[in-house]
């Protein structure tokens, strides 16, 4: 089950409301030069309805969330202890790193959706090879089983990253990378 705190923010602004989806609570959503774009994991294509849910039809993967989030599963994945565990398992090979949504979390990676797949590693003698990391074009943020998992780990790193953007005097990995949403 996911940490991650995802909601939808109703946000007016001069051009009209908007829903953005987002791991950030709304008290520390806005910045003096706006909504930090990092921090949005997409915005629904139109205001939902009272009581009405989101659908992949209605939703848009924002790509500067998605570049920060596959970033961090390149820099930090080679350090997660379960990835280490698997890339041991494997010995040589491609690790794959599964949305923990997935319907198949344990059978063989042919059966796990295209879009359950975050990316993959190359492992070599058990050891995942830093720098191999491929993020796959073709995973989805929110699919018909809901929005992605990382895994405990993996969020733990993406909301310290998150954190971290948050404030600008921090000199950690992305501390200083921002963009703004207006």
């Amino acid at each position: 089950m996911t940490k991650l705190p995802i909601g939808v923010m109703r946000i007016d602004l001069p051009e009209g409301t908007r829903d953005y989806v987002t791991c950030i609570d709304k008290g520390r959503l806005f910045t003096a030069e706006g909504i930090l774009s990092e921090w949005i994991i997409g915005a629904l294509l139109r205001p939902l309805e009272p009581g009405e849910a989101i659908t992949p039809g209605n939703f848009a993967a924002n790509s500067v969330f998605v570049d920060l989030m596959q970033g961090v599963i390149a820099r930090r994945g080679p350090w997660v202890s379960d990835l280490i565990a698997d890339a041991r398992r494997l010995g040589d090979g491609t690790l794959y790193v599964l949305d923990q949504r997935t319907r198949a979390p344990q059978g063989p990676v042919r059966e796990v959706p295209t879009e359950d797949i975050f990316g993959e590693f190359d492992v070599k003698d058990g050891q995942i090879v830093h720098g191999s990391y491929r993020p796959n074009p073709k995973h989805y943020l929110f699919s018909p089983d809901g929005f992605f998992q990382l895994g405990a780990q993996l969020e733990d790193c993406l909301l310290e990253v998150l954190a971290a953007i948050s404030n600008p005097d921090d000199d950690s990995e992305l501390g200083g990378s921002q963009n703004s949403v207006n």
